[in-house]
């Protein structure tokens, strides 16, 4: 992905700035991400939110001072970030579950990431250009409208929207991010492709399609990597999940959904659509 080298620059600069105050506006602003983007890329990669990183990587050098120096507790405070030495204890303590000086009493030796082995961390998770790990969403009932036909025709599918949507706009559209549906029917496949909507109050050339409330295995794909090697990933995650997760159907008929943001840019690299998987605890 064309972003990625970016993201290892953003960890690095974490790293040597961690004395001072680092918001999730100003990192993406000097790394030319939008917040929203910056912080699913991050969250991706790390495995965490930026400011808990951000914490962990504080404590841990502190550990690393209070293995390998002589500093007064205060001043690896101040140099971790924290304004004073009690506020540093206590966030220490939550995490290590001992103090600042037990820790160096103990000489318990800190144990160190780099970011290379965050970045390799990042890689295995990955199988083609899809996460192994999915996030398990709750989503309410949406009201899909557009249009819909062969799924062996999909570009078609999405041109007829297009066309339709530029002749006779959606006036009620909750935002831009597209939908792809794909129901299937043994061996035969529908494709529905548009924009979700307030009501069905639309135009009667819209197609609408109504995807009930569900809970949803949420799987990030790098189209560019592997988009293709989708379908084996996800149906080994339904096999092995240790959660007892199984997959849910629509009137007995599998289905799933493709949902493409701002952080979608066709087969560019770094582009990345969501595929959901409706999923259930029988």
């Amino acid at each position: 992905m064309n972003n990625f080298p970016q993201i290892k620059n953003t960890l690095e600069y974490i790293d040597k700035h961690l004395d001072e105050q680092i918001t999730l506006e100003s990192i993406s602003e000097k790394f030319h991400f939008s917040p929203y983007y910056f912080h699913r890329m991050f969250s991706i990669i790390v495995g965490k939110t930026m400011a808990v990183h951000i914490r962990d990587r504080r404590l841990m050098f502190a550990c690393i001072q209070l293995s390998a120096t002589e500093n007064s507790v205060l001043n690896i405070a101040l140099d971790s970030g924290y304004n004073s030495a009690q506020s540093f204890s206590r966030a220490f303590k939550d995490i290590y579950g001992v103090s600042p000086r037990e820790y160096r009493k103990q000489e318990l030796q800190p144990v160190f990431i780099s970011i290379d082995e965050m970045i390799m961390r990042f890689t295995n998770r990955l199988k083609g250009g899809v996460f192994l790990n999915p996030n398990i969403v709750k989503k309410e009932q949406i009201i899909l409208a557009g249009t819909s036909g062969d799924g062996n025709d999909t570009m078609g599918v999405w041109q007829a929207f297009e066309k339709l949507s530029n002749e006779k706009p959606l006036i009620n559209k909750i935002s831009d991010n597209g939908y792809e549906v794909r129901l299937y029917d043994g061996e035969s496949c529908t494709v529905y492709t548009g924009l979700a909507v307030k009501d069905d109050k639309v135009d009667a050339d819209y197609t609408i399609l109504k995807i009930p409330a569900s809970k949803y295995a949420s799987f990030d794909v790098y189209v560019a990597n592997g988009y293709e090697s989708e379908n084996n990933a996800m149906d080994e995650w339904l096999k092995t999940n240790s959660e007892g997760y199984t997959e849910r159907l629509l009137e007995n008929n599998h289905y799933c959904v493709e949902f493409y943001d701002e952080r979608f840019n066709g087969n560019e690299a770094g582009s990345i659509v969501e595929i959901w998987i409706p999923i259930e605890k029988k």
